[in-house]
């Protein structure tokens, strides 16, 4: 079959997307076996090509189809009286661990994996995950700078930076080893020093000097 040779959808395509889903985040996309996909799915070899003219199609649907799954998955449960000193460290555990959950590891060993081969859908991957958990932190630390909490320039490369301290170390090491998965306190221990490095950074100078003596 032709490789631009359209996916047809038919009624047990749902079902071959969530087999061919489970065995390329178990096995990534070399590993994955089309008879294995087909066992996953509880359909013949037959229907697998039917819907799809190769496994590199099979597998871009079912990573978008995983993907897509993502949206709705994070949010935060943040109190809006709050001051960020409090709120900031609630937001960079959650942070931490929506992304140490095991089937977002899964899912992005697979595209950091196959990010040459599929370029453009793991650049959509990444760029999906780091919006979903933008948009969500975003409207609070633009309120909280409204407010005076917080002294930031700019809060989409700021939301886009506490991100990256709650994630640091984290995602990377997980490539090491693809059985094991983050401990609940290495989760905790990353997402306070997140906390600790961003408030340090955005509060401003005479909140900052309080909290400091405070902690004494």
């Amino acid at each position: 079959m032709a490789k631009n040779q359209p996916v047809s959808q038919g009624r047990k395509f749902s079902q071959v997307i969530q087999g061919a889903s489970a065995i390329f985040l178990r096995d990534g996309y070399a590993g994955a076996s089309v008879d294995d996909i087909a066992q996953a799915a509880h359909v013949s070899k037959a229907t697998l090509y039917s819907y799809f003219p190769d496994k590199s199609r099979m597998f871009h649907e079912a990573m978008q189809a995983e993907t897509a799954r993502l949206d709705g998955s994070f949010s935060l449960d943040i109190p809006d009286d709050l001051h960020p000193g409090q709120a900031i460290p609630l937001m960079t555990a959650r942070i931490a661990e929506w992304l140490a959950d095991p089937d977002r590891v899964r899912l992005y060993r697979v595209h950091v994996a196959e990010a040459r081969r599929f370029a453009a859908l793991s650049g959509s991957f990444h760029d999906r995950v780091l919006h979903i958990v933008h948009d969500a932190i975003r409207p609070y630390l633009v309120r909280w700078v409204q407010s005076g909490h917080l002294c930031i320039e700019d809060t989409r490369i700021a939301a886009e930076q506490l991100i990256a301290l709650a994630s640091a170390g984290l995602m990377d090491s997980l490539l090491r080893d693809r059985e094991s998965f983050p401990s609940d306190s290495d989760v905790q221990t990353i997402s306070q020093s997140a906390a600790h490095l961003f408030l340090r950074a955005a509060l401003p100078a005479q909140t900052d000097l309080l909290m400091a003596a405070g902690s004494r």
